[in-house]
């Protein structure tokens, strides 16, 4: 087994500078803590805290990874029962918890992202947001140091699980639903970011919809924006039948949008947010429980720290029409 002498000498530092490195010391130069992660990359080294913590199964520390998404403050309540969820299941099996937001490690490289977690003696990582432009995050897990949960992403390795509903088949109900619905022969679908797991997944979905209607569809990218969204459908809309929306924040654009042009159009959500029930229209949406999906990511963390094999878990959701009447306490 590779030791912190192993990586002193191939750095050519002393053991003391190591362990610095690895724990985050800001008064290491550049150049030397370059050094030293090139010597545990190339020596696939992992601190023994951490390496007696896995194999003894007695990791009780998580790190949740809470990806940012500047555009789309308006519904941080997702990242909130994400956090809930994970903190009072975490709380039943004795696990503890560290919130970790993306900014933190922005612009990081996967050997400073490792370095950081290895800072905090984080035993497991659940990711939430993971984009496929997160490359660094990606190698992190690759590295396998860590057993992994990736929610809204499919990433699945021998210690690396993930959990999500069925996004393709979701939106492939509510699109058919709609197009049927409405007899509709052309559409606009407002997706979200083009870097986006779930962006593929849910496209995928709509399209095949369309194809197995016999529908035309104009697929555009919102990025999650309620303001881009506005944009496209002023743009667009005039030319389709309706507007199926790859997140409920883009169809609230998408009728703001449509009430600018004086014009009706049926909408189509998807996530089951609070903010839908705010608007005059009632809106389709897919809804799942974030809750729930973060209760069962750190199920799922927990089974990997336990030694058991990954999984791919998908879990329940529901079509429905959110009202102000469902969301006022």
């Amino acid at each position: 087994m590779v030791s912190i002498n192993d990586v002193a000498k191939k750095a050519g530092v002393g053991v003391s500078t190591v362990s610095k490195v690895l724990n985050n010391y800001s008064s290491i130069s550049d150049a030397t803590r370059a050094k030293v992660m090139d010597a545990v990359d190339e020596l696939n080294y992992v601190p023994n805290s951490i390496a007696s913590a896995l194999s003894s199964k007695q990791g009780k520390r998580v790190a949740l990874v809470i990806f940012i998404n500047n555009q789309r403050q308006a519904i941080d309540e997702i990242n909130m029962q994400y956090l809930f969820g994970a903190m009072n299941q975490a709380k039943e099996l004795k696990l503890e918890v560290i919130p970790v937001f993306s900014n933190v490690l922005e612009k990081k490289t996967a050997r400073d992202i490792l370095q950081y977690f290895n800072s905090l003696r984080v035993n497991a990582i659940v990711y939430y947001g993971l984009s496929k432009e997160a490359v660094e995050y990606q190698e992190v897990i690759d590295m396998d140091v860590f057993p992994t949960v990736v929610v809204d992403a499919p990433i699945q390795g021998p210690r690396t699980s993930y959990v999500m509903v069925d996004h393709e088949k979701a939106q492939y109900e509510i699109a058919s639903m709609m197009i049927q619905r409405h007899k509709a022969k052309k559409i606009l679908y407002l997706a979200g970011r083009r870097d986006g797991y779930v962006t593929d997944l849910r496209l995928q979905g709509v399209v095949d919809a369309c194809d197995h209607n016999h529908v035309k569809i104009n697929a555009q990218y919102a990025n999650f924006s309620e303001k881009k969204a506005r944009e496209l459908t002023i743009k667009h809309a005039k030319d389709a039948d309706l507007v199926i929306c790859a997140s409920d924040l883009i169809a609230i654009g998408a009728v703001h949008g449509l009430q600018e042009m004086d014009e009706f159009r049926p909408v189509c959500g998807y996530d089951g947010i609070t903010l839908l029930g705010y608007i005059d229209s009632k809106i389709d949406t897919v809804d799942q429980d974030f809750y729930k999906i973060s209760v069962a990511a750190v199920n799922a963390v927990h089974n990997l720290l336990q030694g058991n094999p990954s999984e791919a878990i998908l879990l329940d959701y529901e079509i429905k029409t959110i009202s102000y009447d469902d969301v006022i306490m």
